[in-house]
């Protein structure tokens, strides 16, 4: 009779207090797996692609030498049955899509999760490995947002959508489920049919917002544009912002999304909070002349000439985890 073989896991972060607390609950939890814990994602990279007995691995999205996105490539590339699963305290959705469509992660946690959580997750998954199909997104991860979030084809054939999206639909009168499980979106934005399918071969956008109001209610929408399977299929996933609940978003995020500096996220996001330049410049620390030329730089990254439309950008790009 064949031993049953021991799951073992690695967990990847430089924050020593949380792989602390991941080590002395790891056994608690699953006293019959192996951990191995690592808090330098190069030689991490390096352990876990010589180690084939490693079945899961757990990753910090953020990490200095190489980030989680980039060691999730690397393991992607040498290990193509390893399930990868992402814990950040600075998602952003663009990270998010990255991770689940191109780089085959299997989860993408916000922090904290309980690790049982996640240790439960992995188990289950290595019992079914029926993983996920081909032409969707899970669930799961559209649940870790705030905001609604609706995954559509080209049609507007809703393919899943978090309970916040579903609340939205409930509510509002200016999208809704149609016959069939179509997306309405009444009035119809300008725009919208020619970025869903570009006519010829125009090259397509990564995204694109659209306001839609009517009789006093107001609804921002972000499209955003998912890489196409093998199989050919698009999809877009489709977050419903509430102008009146838009918040500035984190700097880290910021900084991932536009890839601005640390000082040009710090006064985008003052700005985005509705600061004039002055005073956001006084509160960053940066003269005036200083804060203009952030500004055109900031500009130039966000691809916006004006502040109202550097305000709308940044406030309807980024929504925020759990």
């Amino acid at each position: 009779m064949t031993a049953k073989k021991t799951v073992r896991i690695a967990f990847v972060d430089d924050d020593e207090n949380l792989l602390s607390s991941h080590r002395r609950n790891f056994g608690r939890l699953r006293p019959d797996w192996e951990g191995v814990f690592l808090n330098d994602p190069i030689a991490a990279r390096d352990a876990i692609i010589a180690d084939a007995d490693i079945s899961a691995v757990i990753l910090d999205i953020h990490m200095p030498g190489m980030t989680g996105l980039e060691l999730a490539a690397e393991l992607r590339t040498a290990r193509k049955d390893l399930l990868i699963l992402m814990l950040t305290g600075y998602a952003d959705l663009q990270s998010a899509l990255l991770a689940v469509n191109e780089l085959g992660v299997f989860r993408f946690y916000p922090k904290p999760t309980l690790l049982e959580t996640m240790l439960d997750d992995i188990d289950t998954e290595i019992k079914s490995r029926l993983g996920q199909s081909e032409d969707t997104l899970p669930t799961e991860f559209l649940d870790l947002f705030e905001l609604g979030v609706i995954a559509v084809d080209e049609n507007l054939n809703i393919l899943h959508l978090n309970s916040q999206g579903a609340d939205v639909l409930r509510r509002s009168s200016l999208v809704k489920s149609g016959s069939q499980g179509r997306l309405i979106i009444d009035p119809t934005p300008e725009g919208l049919a020619g970025f869903l399918t570009p006519p010829g071969k125009t090259v397509p956008r990564s995204h694109q917002s659209f306001s839609l109001e009517r009789d006093g209610e107001k609804l921002s929408l972000l499209i955003r544009r998912v890489p196409k399977k093998a199989d050919g299929k698009q999809s877009f996933m489709i977050i419903l912002v509430d102008p009146a609940q838009q918040r500035a978003p984190a700097i880290d995020d910021l900084m991932d999304l536009f890839g601005l500096t640390r000082s040009e996220a710090k006064l985008t996001q003052k700005l985005a909070e509705g600061l004039a330049l002055d005073q956001a410049a006084e509160l960053v620390g940066i003269s005036h002349s200083s804060a203009r030329t952030y500004l055109k730089t900031i500009f130039s990254k966000t691809g916006v000439n004006r502040q109202p439309q550097l305000m709308k950008t940044v406030l309807s790009s980024i929504p925020s985890l759990r």
